[in-house]
């Protein structure tokens, strides 16, 4: 990876539906140059495809919810959590986490009723000690849509805010 490729990755945060052409104007490479580096960024896995970006826009809640486990690899534990099925509810993401818990799901739930029958489903699996259960009540944003308000209170973009990814080339 490149200082190129980090641009590139710059760009598709800020837009992720950024074309291929206007991508190749800003780091000042042809378009199947361009188009070379996503599909090598796809096939290693850094690029992952579009994602819903406002699930409250499609009804959904968003939770968290705390895992503590007894026994076994806790990444064993996090894939079988992670094919739990149930009407509703997408465990979103799973972290392996330190502290007095052991995992952090991020939830997206049509409903209570369906978050709490994702709850039911995971403390019926035989590794799952106990669980704590946080409900977002509303997102202050994230730092892929972070937005300034102006004095008028009108939503101004703030793209000088976005991450330099050139962090990613100073790995310990």
């Amino acid at each position: 990876m490149d200082m190129t490729d980090l641009q590139i990755l710059q760009l598709l945060y800020h837009d992720g539906r950024a074309t291929q052409e206007s991508i190749a104007r800003e780091v000042v490479l042809s378009r199947p140059a361009v188009h070379d580096r996503l599909r090598r960024l796809e096939s290693q896995g850094i690029i992952q495809g579009y994602r819903v970006v406002d699930w409250a826009l499609l009804g959904y809640l968003t939770a968290f919810i705390w895992i503590r486990t007894s026994g076994g690899k806790l990444h064993d534990i996090a894939h079988e959590i992670m094919r739990v099925q149930c009407a509703g509810a997408l465990v979103e993401e799973c972290h392996l986490i330190t502290g007095e818990w052991c995992l952090l799901l991020k939830v997206r739930t049509a409903s209570t009723v369906s978050l709490q029958s994702l709850i039911d489903r995971l403390r019926e699996m035989s590794r799952v000690r106990n669980t704590m259960t946080t409900l977002v009540l509303s997102s202050a944003g994230d730092r892929q849509n972070l937005q300034e308000m102006d004095s008028e209170g009108e939503a101004k973009a703030r793209a000088a805010s976005f991450p330099d990814f050139s962090f990613l080339l100073r790995r310990p």
